[in-house]
């Protein structure tokens, strides 16, 4: 088990005693001193926002039921702490829990169902970014939906591309996007389809909804491979 250790401990000795005293010696609870601290680890790095709650629990030596409530009720407490731009923070989310693991985990407690109907997995233990998350996807007018786990959030892959256009990750240029899903999927019907037609006079619709039912398909199937490439064109940042 990795020990703790600070990144900048001046600077978090220098903020956490700033902020005991701006409130008064003596004045904050225990509960208070103990989620301000705990913020402050993540804030340093000390401890990783995309960390699991187990992983963060071991090396606290607490149950991960104590570090969910001090990620939910740090950052209540204690969230001009940690200032991110909009933009920034829904990258950061999205880049730390598409990844295949975490969708494999996930996939575990949304039913087959669900998949079958295009709706992807999406596991995000902090509250903080799960909070977040959600409330990208009302922005985009659909409704986050949960089945046997409060920490996973079934997404549909169409609400994923409104979100990645809304914040401009999907840019719609439809030869560039037809170039990629020819790379990735020569075979796929879509594909061919979008490859009968002049690709300077491709509308962004047909293209766009070629990847939706591509990316519908790869979750009823349970392709990981074709789905991770998807999501890259979808996401570019996300990683590997």
């Amino acid at each position: 088990m990795q020990p703790i250790e600070l990144k900048d401990p001046a600077g978090f000795a220098n903020e956490f005693l700033r902020l005991t005293l701006l409130q008064g010696f003596q004045s904050l609870t225990k509960r208070d001193l103990e989620l301000l601290i705990f913020v402050l680890l993540e804030r340093d790095g000390a401890i990783q926002r995309s960390d699991s709650n187990a992983a963060a629990a071991l090396r606290l030596r607490v149950t991960p039921a104590k570090v969910k409530s001090f990620r939910r009720d740090g950052y209540a407490r204690w969230r001009a702490l940690v200032p991110e731009e909009s933009q920034a923070a829904l990258q950061r989310i999205v880049a730390s829990v598409l990844t295949e693991d975490n969708l494999r985990s996930g996939a575990k407690h949304v039913s087959e169902r669900a998949r079958k109907e295009g709706f992807l997995a999406v596991r995000v233990e902090h509250p903080d970014d799960q909070q977040q998350f959600e409330q990208a996807i009302l922005e985009v007018g659909a409704l986050p939906v949960y089945e046997r786990n409060r920490e996973v959030v079934a997404v549909r892959f169409d609400t994923l591309l409104k979100i990645a256009e809304k914040w401009g990750y999907l840019q719609p240029d439809p030869e560039a996007i037809a170039r990629e899903l020819k790379k990735l999927s020569p075979a796929a019907e879509e594909v061919a389809d979008l490859l009968k037609k002049d690709l300077a006079k491709l509308r962004w619709q047909d293209v766009r909804n070629a990847l939706n039912s591509l990316g519908a398909k790869a979750i009823a199937s349970t392709a990981e491979g074709g789905l991770k490439g998807l999501l890259k064109i979808v996401f570019p940042f996300i990683p590997g």
